[in-house]
């Protein structure tokens, strides 16, 4: 029994490795995966109408593509406006808050002129010599490394959706094979195919409500947003609507991003720490009305998981995948606790994960 729990732990450590080191496999895999299962139905539904599977899935692709191409350029005159604003916004920012601490009265103020004072009247009773002139600053980094690191980056993002685009297209062209294919070696004997499609069916169902209960709730996100900037009149709202709506992909740690980001935005367009944390706020209302009360309440619910064990998954994949991890990490524990329902050796982590 003890080297049977030995072994169990021995797997356990080694599974998480394999998951941290071998992320750029399993995350473009994952996302393609889920990706698929999304747009499954629109390519089963062409296919009846142009016959081919192949061609149907060819078309959804590029309409996704097409979609991508045409949001980015409409919203192009926006996001360089945006961007060519960025530089300015740190400044501000800082100005803003060297302003509000320098006002008479100020906590912040006067607990650094006391922590002075209490600085200055020890040294002087210590007798310590005057504090050191600063460092000399390390040399900025030079213009061409610079764009070396910048170039990397966007070669290896354009890769890795390059990657999850031919992998979208080929399980969906594809259709049912390896569905068909994990039947046939699931076993030889007839319960042991029907136990092994049960968990598949499982498995597509678990995940297509979350994917439902996900495009749900970051259309009302995006939606709410986007109207509450419109009536605090904040630029670009329409952007913001669908920065939110997208990145609430993300539960807890997007929203988050968001908030922060239109405190910024607030500050810098209207320079007052009030309206800029009214429209700061204004996220966090919406984001926590509709996606971290109704999403996760709703998507806990509809795949039978508890909350708790939600949040602890996000915790530990986004551990090892970083924003990757908190975007996959509930459909993961949905095929995991979904595999563990049909397997009595397991069934104590689907007890830990349901509700």
């Amino acid at each position: 029994m003890n080297g049977n729990r030995a072994l169990v732990v021995l797997a356990t450590i080694a599974v998480i490795f394999l998951l941290y080191w071998g992320e750029p496999f399993f995350v473009p895999l994952l996302i393609a995966l889920f990706v698929s299962y999304a747009l499954a139905p629109a390519v089963n539904a062409l296919t009846k109408v142009v016959r081919f599977r192949v061609v149907a899935a060819a078309l959804v692709v590029f309409s996704i593509i097409g979609v991508v191409g045409f949001g980015a350029w409409a919203w192009s005159d926006d996001l360089e406006a945006a961007w060519v604003k960025l530089p300015g916004a740190a400044k501000e920012v800082s100005r803003s808050l060297q302003r509000l601490a320098a006002k008479p009265g100020n906590p912040v103020a006067e607990v650094s002129k006391a922590a002075a004072e209490v600085e200055s009247a020890a040294r002087k009773s210590a007798g310590a010599p005057p504090a050191p002139p600063p460092a000399a600053q390390a040399p900025p980094t030079p213009v061409l490394e610079l764009l070396w690191k910048g170039w990397k980056n966007v070669m290896v993002a354009a890769t890795h959706v390059m990657v999850v685009l031919f992998l979208v297209f080929f399980m969906l062209a594809s259709g049912d094979l390896f569905k068909r294919k994990l039947l046939t070696i699931a076993g030889e004997r007839l319960s042991q195919r029907k136990d092994a499609l049960r968990i598949i069916e499982e498995i597509d169902l678990q995940v297509r409500r979350y994917l439902g209960v996900l495009l749900l709730a970051n259309i009302l996100v995006g939606l709410g947003t986007w109207l509450a900037f419109a009536w605090l009149r904040v630029e670009y709202a329409g952007l913001w609507g669908v920065a939110a709506g997208v990145l609430h992909t993300a539960p807890y740690f997007g929203p988050a991003a968001i908030a922060a980001g239109s405190l910024v935005a607030g500050l810098l367009q209207f320079g007052d720490w009030s309206m800029a944390l009214m429209v700061s706020g204004s996220t966090i209302i919406v984001a926590t009305l509709v996606g971290s009360v109704f999403a996760t309440w709703f998507a806990a619910r509809s795949m039978d998981m508890n909350a708790t064990a939600s949040f602890v998954g996000l915790l530990f994949f986004g551990w090892i995948w970083g924003f990757w991890g908190v975007l996959l990490a509930i459909p993961l524990l949905a095929i995991i606790k979904a595999i563990c329902d049909h397997n009595e050796d397991w069934k104590s982590v689907s007890e830990l994960l349901g509700r």
